[in-house]
């Protein structure tokens, strides 16, 4: 099977490195919809702020590899995305306070943007890459 060459890629491959993006968006929201009592659940001081940490690190991971490989590490682009996430993460918390046992919290969200960043940066430091655009790359 063929597909429409897009800058040098088929249209389905550049489609099937975004599909880990909005699969993962889904996993956030599906798990914000669940109602957890969180004295129950807490097994240790701060792993809330951990959860959140570590699952929109994965997608600030799946967002830096969509980036790099479908759109050639565009880090303006990359930002604009990692400044939705971002969003994202608020309207996640939004979405919270309406389940039952659930809450809206500004330090989830500061959360959710540091592990968005973090781990892109991550991602990319161990390709060789920054989150910064060289000198070159901005004009």
């Amino acid at each position: 099977m063929t597909g429409h060459k897009l800058g040098g890629q088929t249209a389905w491959r550049k489609t099937a490195l975004w599909m880990p993006v909005f699969f993962w968006l889904a996993v956030i929201f599906s798990l914000s919809s669940v109602a957890v009592p969180f004295e129950t659940s807490m097994k240790f001081r701060y792993q809330d702020k951990l959860l959140h940490f570590i699952e929109f690190g994965v997608l600030g991971i799946f967002l830096a590899r969509a980036v790099h490989y479908a759109h050639g590490s565009d880090k303006r682009l990359l930002w604009i995305l990692l400044i939705a996430g971002i969003f994202y993460g608020g309207l996640d918390e939004y979405h919270q306070s309406f389940v039952p046992g659930r809450c809206a919290d500004w330090r989830d969200l500061a959360a959710d943007g540091l592990g968005l960043v973090f781990c892109a940066w991550g991602w990319l430091a161990a390709k060789g890459e920054s989150l910064v655009p060289k000198r070159n790359e901005r004009e």
